[in-house]
């Protein structure tokens, strides 16, 4: 029913699009180079999306011009690919109906076998970047133009270093998931270790949930090793986005864990000799910048094979694997510093000038000025809190006595009115005005509930947050609101988050209670590391100058939440023409 449901909806939507002009959605200006991308999996796939977010990158920096990308995902983690793949020729007939690509740059095997099936059908002729494992296909599928980056994995190799750092190694679990392409690459890595199998049990989990990979991870011995591979999707469909299966698999194994990918290194894996994405993302943007500036491409068919020997130094330590047994040239990250490498000069010049007496006031005077500072530090903390304190319950108690009290104070009167000899439809609209009122004071209460503590922020992500307020706004307000808020990827911040989320709020209140905004835009991006925030109103506007010296809450909240995070904040207003808030929030730092 869910597939049926799915598929239904795909079609509504894909229907819709086919009857808009083509040229009203896509159309670019003419020195425009379109370049199309066609993903196997959709952009949470953390390995194809590396791939594809270097490549984006570094063609824009590569190339310089202008660039339109068109991104297609055709997931193959979900059951009805098929109806997929057609509707997604579709799709590309309609905006390819007056334009053509450049370039059409295809990650993995169910991408470039779409394209394979349909581009005589959309534009046979756009040059093909094709990123793919060895093995899949040779250059003579292909045609005149296009070019191949393909990915040398050999799973013979890997399973050599499990067993030189580890020679006592009897079984591995090779975790991959339910997906189709996830069951192609276990396939062929069951061909490839077929000699293994004398010496060494290979045990596969495309067919386990979430739930059972966990239970058997958790029950492996000193013998076993882990290598994960893919695990986007479980045998009950259930999609793991990001790197969420290797999380899981590192949080419930006992034992170490190797993988294929430079992305996880740093994310639970011991090391090894890995495929370097980010390297191949680049090479392919870089062949991609030669095609549309017109110049001869070098190394049309290009393999990659493993970068050299690198390791985790937490995750050998945690395993107790001897470095002795690492490979000769292997880099070792994530290693801390020995105080011998952190302060020889210091140690060199305190060893050869200071005595005993000298080192004994040193570490007096150090420890007094540790001790003044950190109660200076305790002071000031102290202040910021009784002001933040005071500040929230003083604009708690305005609300409740300018608003909440006094429309409760008119239900009472209201309520003191009604006689009990009253009847028929005076008394019910008088009772129907009186249960409407309370509905009204209990929304407002709920509403600054949310306001005082936005949940959907921890819980879903500032985007999801963001898009929550505007149609509360919207509800509330009866203000369009255009909003192009994307969604963030990687690790936010919760402080970052929750900033951003307070200014565009406090933003969306001026410009309703006091702007007088007839409409609202706001524009939510991630740039390397910021989150960048601005919000626009058509509005009356405001004098800068008077509310500075005015000192509003709003205005000194907002400029306060982002300080405090370092980061930057600017209002650009124009009396009759509108505001515009722009905060740029940093993603540096940890949360407490």
């Amino acid at each position: 029913m869910a597939k049926v449901f799915f598929i239904l909806r795909v079609l509504v939507i894909t229907s819709i699009l086919l009857t808009l002009p083509a040229t009203n959605l896509w159309s670019q200006a003419i020195d425009t180079r379109q370049v199309l991308i066609l993903n196997t999996y959709d952009g949470t796939g953390f390995a194809y999306g590396r791939v594809t977010e270097a490549f984006r990158v570094e063609l824009r920096r590569t190339f310089g011009g202008p660039i339109a990308f068109t991104e297609i995902d055709l997931d193959a983690r979900r059951n009805e690919l098929g109806d997929r793949q057609e509707l997604s020729a579709r799709l590309l007939r309609n905006i390819y109906t007056d334009t053509t690509p450049d370039i059409v740059f295809a990650v993995g095997s169910t991408a470039i076998s779409f394209w394979m099936d349909y581009r005589d059908s959309i534009h046979g002729q756009a040059p093909l970047i094709a990123l793919i494992r060895e093995g899949i296909f040779g250059p003579e599928d292909l045609r005149p133009g296009d070019i191949a980056r393909f990915t040398e994995l050999s799973f013979a190799d890997l399973v050599d270093d499990f067993l030189h750092l580890r020679p006592g190694t009897s079984h591995i679990v090779m975790v991959f998931g339910n997906a189709p392409t996830e069951r192609a690459i276990a396939a062929s890595a069951r061909k490839e270790l077929a000699a293994y199998t004398k010496r060494l049990r290979f045990e596969y989990t495309n067919d386990m949930t979430v739930n059972e990979l966990e239970t058997r991870l958790g029950e492996l011995s000193e013998e076993s090793a882990v290598f994960f591979g893919l695990f986007g999707l479980d045998a009950d469909g259930a999609i793991l986005p990001y790197d969420l299966g290797l999380s899981l698999t590192r949080s419930a194994s006992t034992v170490p864990i190797f993988g294929a990918f430079d992305y996880e290194l740093g994310n639970g894996i011991v090391g090894g000799r890995l495929m370097q994405l980010q390297q191949m993302g680049v090479d392919a943007a870089e062949a991609g910048a030669a095609i549309l500036q017109g110049e001869p491409v070098r190394d049309a068919w290009k393999t990659f094979a493993f970068g050299a020997p690198v390791y985790d130094w937490r995750e050998l330590e945690r395993w107790s694997i001897d470095i002795e047994r690492l490979p000769a040239g292997s880099q070792i990250r994530h290693r801390p510093l020995s105080l011998w490498d952190q302060y020889a000069a210091w140690i060199i010049l305190v060893t050869t000038v200071v005595t005993v007496q000298g080192l004994l006031i040193i570490s007096l005077l150090t420890h007094r000025r540790r001790r003044y500072a950190a109660e200076a530090a305790h002071i000031n903390l102290s202040g910021q809190l009784i002001t933040a304190y005071e500040d929230e319950r003083s604009a708690i108690a305005r609300a409740l006595h300018d608003d909440l009290s006094q429309r409760l104070a008119r239900l009472a009167i209201d309520a003191g009115v009604i006689r009990p000899d009253q009847s028929g439809e005076t008394l019910d609209d008088e009772i129907e005005n009186l249960r409407e009122g309370l509905a009204r004071v209990s929304e407002d209460v709920h509403d600054m509930s949310y306001r005082l503590h936005p949940s959907l922020v921890e819980d879903l992500g500032v985007s999801t947050a963001l898009r929550t307020e505007c149609q509360r706004v919207r509800e509330h307000a009866d203000i369009p609101i255009k909003e192009h808020i994307v969604e963030t990827h990687g690790r936010i911040p919760k402080k970052a988050a929750l900033c951003a989320f307070r200014v565009a709020q406090e933003a969306l209140n001026n410009a309703v209670r006091h702007a007088g905004a007839d409409s609202i835009e706001i524009v939510l991006k991630q740039e390397r590391e910021a989150l960048k925030l601005e919000v626009s109103d058509d509005g009356r506007g405001f004098d800068k100058a008077r509310a500075r010296s005015a000192g509003t809450l709003g205005l000194s909240s907002m400029r306060e939440r982002v300080r405090l995070l370092d980061g930057t904040l600017s209002i650009r207003s124009t009396r009759g023409k509108g505001t515009t808030v722009s905060a740029e929030v940093p993603l540096t730092g940890d949360d407490p």
